[in-house]
């Protein structure tokens, strides 16, 4: 239960602490299963994923029967009418998912702190990358945060420069777009300049004149 509610290695839930999960485990026979379960292996299976996305379901809305967390982002979201901020939703499955990955390594390697010589899988498996630099970095998803039609309609409303933490877009590890209020901030993507291409009819006119 440490490792996936939030330790030295695994980011905590925002704004969720351990006590309403640790009541839950107490009273829920799944909880207990999902736990007991977590770092045996290496691997987080689909039946231990199953398990373990009720939890912050319960985390951040105690009284729903909703068991998958994309499911109570969008019931939340519809119930606040879109006036919510990121940290008042439990991340999506995606991102939950990569969540469980570095849960189950970091419980996994507890597990394993009495062997003498423990297999340990490498982490760039369980839910870490490397960056540009070679060092380790936390893979907070796999797919896109977005559809890239919806990604073109986010916007930030900073005055005179983007940067953290007001920056809406760079929070999110996004770049600015035209929608944004300011046009002239370092972190709009550049665009690339397409490349003429020279027409069938100009090219047959170059031959003619290399003749």
């Amino acid at each position: 239960m440490h490792a996936f509610t939030g330790c030295d290695t695994v980011r905590a839930f925002a704004g969720r602490g351990k006590m309403t999960t640790l009541k839950q485990v107490k009273m829920d026979k799944t909880y207990q299963d999902a736990f007991h379960e977590l770092g045996r292996s290496w691997e987080v299976s689909p039946e231990l994923f199953e398990k373990l996305q009720e939890i912050p379901c319960h985390m951040y809305l105690p009284s729903t029967h909703t068991t998958e967390v994309n499911k109570l982002r969008y019931e939340l979201f519809c119930a606040r009418r879109g006036e919510v901020e990121s940290s008042q939703l439990p991340p999506c499955e995606d991102c939950l998912f990569m969540h469980a990955l570095r849960a189950n390594y970091q419980s996994a390697i507890w597990r394993r702190s009495l062997q003498s010589q423990p297999f340990v899988a490498n982490p760039t498996d369980c839910g870490w990358m490397t960056d540009e630099d070679g060092k380790l970095a936390v893979n907070w998803m796999r797919g896109s945060p977005a559809p890239d039609a919806v990604m073109q309609l986010l916007s930030c409303k900073c005055v005179r420069s983007c940067e953290l933490p007001k920056c809406t877009c760079l929070s999110n590890g996004l770049k600015c777009t035209d929608m944004c209020r300011l046009q002239t901030c370092q972190n709009k993507a550049i665009e690339e300049e397409p490349v003429a291409q020279q027409s069938d009819s100009e090219s047959d006119v170059d031959d003619i004149e290399e003749d």
